[in-house]
């Protein structure tokens, strides 16, 4: 077996995982702050429900633009801009003086964050071999929810303490860290990522890439796993102090739980993934079947115990499947236009982040049982988790004409 280039493989995962819970960190600080920004601004129930609306709308429309610049500018150029264009956009929020204006801030902040996905997917893809790219990804993946267990753990204490507008200093500062880091990854590119032959790239080289679905099944899968899954993360602890007696301390534990089942998840689910499936859309369906029995548990047991376990299982496959994903949507694209079908692939995860979790609470409302909505959310999962095991598989193109290998910089 080919050893791995440590020294490139280890540099670009530290820093697109890096720029993963970075960017969260900034984006998540705005949730994590609701109380105490509310009094400031007055902000109703449903401004306050749009901090995370605003993020995902945003990094929605930006997400196939920033695919497109990634491929035209390379990777490390436009990871750097979103960076800092998230800071940007915490900073506009921080010395907002009315509530449009700090909303704006928020929605600038989004639009950045769209830009994030696709240039740290090209860089931990560059010189790994398809028998790690699941793992890879999905370590990278796991910036994101370490990012949101930090703002919500460190930025509410600093708040309470400074401010809110001077708690946002932190992210701010860590956003432009991460650029600047960013920014000294280009000028020592050629020694990072080595020279074009070295790449390996949807199945370019020693291993071909598997056989995957087409793009609509896929983005059907992710609009409708990436939908549930925020719906579970925003409902979770209302769902736990209404229908189960928790405290509100004791909701927030159980939330964290599964933030820390899925960081754990997205590391199993890759590793699995490369070592025992030929396709990545089999261990995405499998990850939608155990996500599916979680919810289906958090239904029929009473609490205790078996309640935490639900929790625990539901982390695991419903917020662990993303790196896999990624992975997916790496092996139907080549060295030229990964960035590209990065950010058309993220497009179905955004937009169900957008629309599923409304539409959850106004089914909540129409029916007002909580049994009811997470039987719909089931259901759901159940048609994702079909839809890729059942699509038709193909070899990507990569493999049937292999691209040849170039540089993730900027085309000379």
């Amino acid at each position: 077996m080919a050893r791995l280039p440590e020294r490139r493989v280890i540099k670009g995962l530290a820093l697109s995982t890096g720029a993963m819970a970075a960017t969260t960190f900034g984006t998540l600080s705005f949730p994590a702050i609701a109380p105490i920004v509310r009094d400031r601004f007055d902000l109703s129930t449903v401004e306050i429900g749009m901090f995370t609306a605003l993020v995902f709308l945003g990094a929605m429309v930006a997400s196939v633009p920033a695919g497109r610049l990634t491929d035209r500018l390379g990777a490390p150029v436009m990871l750097a801009a979103a960076e800092a264009g998230v800071a940007v956009g915490v900073a506009c929020a921080a010395l907002a003086p009315t509530r449009f204006t700090f909303l704006a801030g928020i929605a600038i902040a989004g639009l950045a964050y769209g830009g994030v996905n696709p240039p740290t997917n090209v860089l931990v893809n560059d010189a790994i071999p398809r028998r790690h790219r699941a793992l890879f990804l999905s370590l990278k993946q796991t910036g994101v929810p370490i990012g949101a267990l930090l703002a919500s753990i460190v930025l509410p204490s600093i708040a309470e303490a400074v401010g809110w507008r001077a708690s946002l200093l932190l992210p701010i500062g860590v956003l432009l860290g991460a650029s600047a880091l960013t920014l000294g990854l280009i000028r020592r590119q050629a020694e990072m990522l080595g020279s074009p032959k070295d790449s390996v790239w949807g199945g370019a080289g020693d291993e071909e890439a598997g056989p995957s679905p087409g793009l609509g099944p896929m983005g059907f899968y992710g609009f409708i796993m990436a939908g549930v899954q925020l719906s579970f993360v925003g409902y979770l602890t209302i769902y736990l102090v209404d229908e189960q007696s928790f405290s509100a301390t004791t909701a927030g534990f159980a939330l964290g739980l599964s933030f820390a089942a899925g960081v754990i998840g997205r590391i199993v689910w890759g590793a699995a993934s490369d070592r025992y499936f030929a396709s990545y859309a089999t261990s995405l369906a499998l990850a939608a079947a155990g996500s599916a029995v979680g919810l289906l548990a958090l239904l029929a047991v009473g609490g205790g115990v078996g309640l935490w376990l639900a929790v625990v299982l539901i982390g695991f496959c419903g917020i662990g499947w993303n790196g896999v994903y990624l992975a997916l949507v790496a092996d139907r694209a080549t060295l030229r236009t990964l960035g590209r079908a990065t950010g058309s692939a993220l497009l179905f995860l955004y937009a169900g982040v957008v629309l599923l979790p409304p539409l959850f609470g106004v089914l909540f409302d129409l029916v007002d049982s909580w049994p009811g909505t997470w039987l719909a959310a089931v259901g759901l999962t159940i048609l994702a988790g079909l839809a890729m095991a059942l699509a038709p598989r193909r070899l990507p193109a990569s493999v049937a004409a292999p691209a040849t290998p170039a540089s993730v910089g900027p085309a000379t």
